[in-house]
């Protein structure tokens, strides 16, 4: 048997005029809208803050050294498995996701030495870790 995935959006819809479609999406909740009209993320539940990810998400920087950092681990046995790395600016008071691994680098309900490794190093060797 073969599969297949079709991805589609609001504007795939031609039953439903421009305005209707813009309609439709103007009552969408903000931080769902790229969710339910554009399928972004394809995966997963979608947002679950009531925040567009344009107010939080800044350019890439260096950090400084002297920002304390910390590793956190969801083992997730009836659930993926996930990592974030995180960074602290204390001045500003604002902890940055500096590195995150959603995506399940391990199988549900399967013990984590016997699973396989996450893409990035587990624990970082500058931070303190935590599960």
């Amino acid at each position: 048997m073969s599969r297949h995935v079709t991805f589609m959006t609001i504007d795939d819809a031609a039953h439903y005029s421009p305005g209707e479609r813009a309609a439709i999406v103007a009552a969408y909740p903000e931080h769902e809208r790229e969710a339910r009209a554009r399928d972004i993320p394809v995966l997963g539940s979608g947002r679950i803050f009531p925040v567009a990810e344009a107010l939080i998400a800044c350019e890439p920087f260096r950090l400084p050294r002297y920002w304390p950092r910390l590793g956190a681990l969801d083992f997730g046995w009836d659930h993926p498995s996930a990592a974030v790395e995180l960074a602290w600016d204390t001045e500003a008071d604002v902890v940055y996701v500096t590195n995150a691994n959603p995506c399940a680098w391990r199988p549900r309900s399967t013990l984590p030495s016997r699973g396989c490794k996450p893409s990035m190093a587990w624990p970082p060797p500058w931070a303190t870790a935590c599960w």
